[in-house]
């Protein structure tokens, strides 16, 4: 099964009217007729002063302070664009990463302590240390993420700090328990990032063994519960180039039918979460995050070769 021309046309449009400017412009790219230059320009309006991302580049997160969390989502999309190390935004994004890095803990704080002050999703509220305790005191995320992109980056980087925090970081990967990886799959998602990074130079083989393992032990196959928050095919394995590919290779091709069969009349593909405690701003979040799904969605559509004439 393939998406046709009208499913295609539906979801860019959908973007091109309900997304945000920076979704906009990023279709525009990946799709044509659009530039590089326009997509910096509206990612630089969630960089702030001090370098770092924030101003809800992450959607359930509206602090506008930065973030380790928006600062790597950032980092990761300059990356993929291919820009140049010497970047002002790319540079300055660099330089916040090493001057917010607790040196003590050797992790970064997922997200900035003001959060409670404005709207935010649940699970990103801290009541007396309970994010540190939710996120395994942010052993993987942000770390794994934030690790692969400074290795991309790694001219910008002290050589020595970044081998002290990577393999600081790969014994965690290798202690956490398989469960610690489940749920949503959004550590694995961090880990096999850095796996990718690491692989490109040519290290660390057994934790590409790793994270396929993990794949295979947390995917969710049942079609049921991809309505749900969980930890699907194309989330764990979003283009056959993935790490986790292989693992995926008997369900990838169910998912893929399932997302074509189940577009949105609108033309999106919808959040599978929600929360309640800030009504408006969720309205606005689930929007904002409804392009960023269909983006990827059509990502993934292409990659796989699930297109019809386009």
């Amino acid at each position: 099964m393939d998406l046709n021309m009208n499913g295609f046309e539906r979801a860019r449009e959908f973007i091109l009217a309900d997304g945000r400017p920076l979704e906009k412009a990023l279709i525009k790219l990946e799709f044509g007729g659009g530039s590089v230059g326009e997509v910096l320009t509206h990612l630089r309006a969630f960089q702030n002063p001090d370098g770092g991302f924030g101003k809800a580049l992450e959607a359930d997160l509206r602090t506008p302070t930065s973030s380790a969390l928006c600062t790597e989502i950032g980092l990761r999309m300059m990356a993929e664009l291919n820009i140049s190390p010497d970047h002002p935004m790319v540079v300055g994004a660099v330089k916040y990463l090493l001057e917010s890095y607790d040196q003590e803990s050797q992790v970064w704080r997922v997200i900035p302590e003001n959060a409670n002050d404005y709207p935010h999703a649940p699970w990103w509220h801290d009541e007396g240390g309970s994010l540190a305790r939710t996120f395994d005191n942010y052993s993987v995320i942000p770390r794994a993420g934030i690790l692969a992109y400074l290795h991309h980056y790694s001219e910008l980087v002290p050589d020595r700090w970044l081998d002290e925090v990577t393999a600081a970081t790969l014994v965690d990967i290798q202690s956490l328990e398989t469960e610690k990886f489940g749920g949503g799959g959004d550590a694995l998602v961090y880990t096999q990032r850095l796996a990718e990074a690491l692989n490109l130079k040519g290290e660390c083989a057994w934790l590409t063994q790793r994270t396929q393992e993990l794949a295979e032990a947390i995917v969710t196959k049942d079609p049921e519960q991809w309505t749900s928050y969980s930890a699907p095919p194309l989330k764990l394995a979003p283009t056959p180039e993935s790490i986790s590919a292989g693992p995926m290779a008997d369900y990838l091709p169910l998912h893929l039918d399932y997302l074509i069969e189940n577009q949105s009349p609108e033309g999106y593909w919808d959040v599978t979460w929600v929360w309640s405690d800030f009504p408006e701003e969720w309205e606005n979040a689930k929007r904002e995050w409804r392009g960023v799904l269909t983006l990827d969605v059509l990502r993934s559509l292409r990659a796989f070769g699930r297109f019809v004439d386009l």
